[in-house]
């Protein structure tokens, strides 16, 4: 399976034409869920780039008082530290209109990282699933949430046979250990929708079909027959 492109793709869009254009997307699904389902869900990535999409997205004219806002992964840290995808949410999107959202948290117990695993595990349960909707970010090595190519859970969190919505990951080429949610939990969703700029990112996702899932944890979310993920790209 590859990725959903647009049709005007060669047309080449601005970083804030995109952000719009995400952003209404999402809001579109998650009215949608809404008033078939009576809540809705959104994973999303931490990281640099999706900062001013939150900042649109928290105008959406929507129920989010409905909406479970939840990281696709954390960093091991007491929350509100400023490294923490948390933080970097309840800055930029959790305000506005969506400051009503209700954020689920990677992080119940900061002291302990197996006790905190199996607190979150028993929370995110009572999320509707499939998900509304899953955005993923990369890194320039080509991970996403925090599956990592470094890390030796790599192998864990790909396998579809793998019932666990989430593991604690330890990279080797980045700060801190991290909770993540695993490939089949993440495909477990309405809408996949894959969030990335720069010409080096585009570049390695047009040549995915020639790397391994275990070189780039990312392919593992674009070759697979779950659900077809939709890019969203700008230089």
């Amino acid at each position: 399976m590859y990725l959903k492109r647009k049709k005007k793709e060669n047309q080449m869009k601005t970083r804030k034409e995109v952000e719009i254009e995400l952003s209404s997307s999402i809001c579109s699904k998650l009215k949608n869920a809404i008033a078939k389902k009576g809540s809705a869900s959104l994973l999303i990535s931490g990281g640099s780039t999706p900062v001013q999409l939150f900042k649109e997205l928290s105008n959406g004219n929507i129920d989010w008082s409905k909406v479970n806002v939840i990281p696709v992964d954390e960093r091991f840290l007491p929350n509100e530290h400023p490294d923490q995808n948390g933080t970097l949410i309840k800055k930029h999107l959790l305000i506005n209109k969506a400051s009503t959202a209700n954020f689920c948290p990677l992080i119940l117990n900061s002291t302990d990282a197996e006790i905190n695993l199996n607190a979150v595990k028993k929370s995110i349960k009572a999320i509707l699933r499939p998900f509304t909707v899953v955005i993923l970010g990369m890194g320039a090595d080509g991970h996403t949430a925090s599956l990592f190519p470094c890390s030796k859970e790599l192998e864990y969190g790909l396998d579809l046979s793998n019932n666990d919505d989430l593991i604690i990951t330890n990279p080797t080429t980045a700060n801190y250990q991290r909770i993540s949610f695993t490939r089949k939990a993440l495909l477990n969703t309405d809408n996949l929708f894959i969030h990335c700029y720069g010409d080096e990112k585009k570049q390695l996702l047009d040549t995915l079909d020639l790397n391994s899932e275990k070189t780039y944890p990312i392919k593992a979310f674009i070759a697979q027959n779950n659900i077809k993920p939709e890019l969203f790209w700008s230089k």
